[in-house]
């Protein structure tokens, strides 16, 4: 994998979560902030904790460094979040502006994860971003479609590819 390859994967990224927000907009905010019993619960938590590891992730490996979201950003508005999604694309844009061949087979270990967990590459790390932020817009947009009635779309990778070429 190259530098690239993760260029690319980050547009779908960022194609996806901006679509996604789209997708978010049209729920009343009552059904943005509703408890909904199943992963991370409310709509407004999924799109948080998706941003969220977003960002830590990034900033782990930009710096070493654990920086997790403080609690007030579950409060914050549908504004609010877009304008950190932007942060954050930003940030990852500029990280993988700096990869090279040696930093994606960096290994990397977070300091929470248990003593018997092994480092993992950096580039195994930029996968899981994409593939966590995947799965949980999949998540909320099935929940907000069957509950909610919300528009949602298909955000395959193809689907990306068709759009953009």
């Amino acid at each position: 994998m190259d530098k690239a390859a993760f260029v690319n994967l980050y547009d779908y990224v960022f194609w996806a979560d901006r679509r996604f927000m789209d997708c978010v907009d049209a729920l009343t905010e009552e059904q943005f902030r509703q408890h909904i019993d199943f992963s991370q619960g409310a709509i407004s938590e999924h799109l948080v904790h998706l941003l969220g590891v977003e960002y830590w992730w990034i900033h782990f490996l930009r710096t070493g460094e654990l920086d997790f979201f403080q609690e007030e950003v579950y409060s914050w508005s549908r504004e609010q979040l877009r304008e950190k999604q932007a942060e954050v694309e930003r940030e990852i844009r500029a990280y993988l502006d700096t990869l090279t061949p040696e930093e994606l087979q960096r290994r990397v270990k977070p300091d929470f994860w248990d003593e018997d967990e092994e480092p993992i590459a950096v580039w195994q790390a930029l996968l899981q971003i994409a593939n966590h932020s995947t799965d949980h817009r999949a998540q909320a947009m099935a929940i907000m479609h069957t509950q909610f009635g919300a528009p949602t779309f298909g955000q395959d990778y193809l689907s990306f590819l068709a759009g953009n070429t």
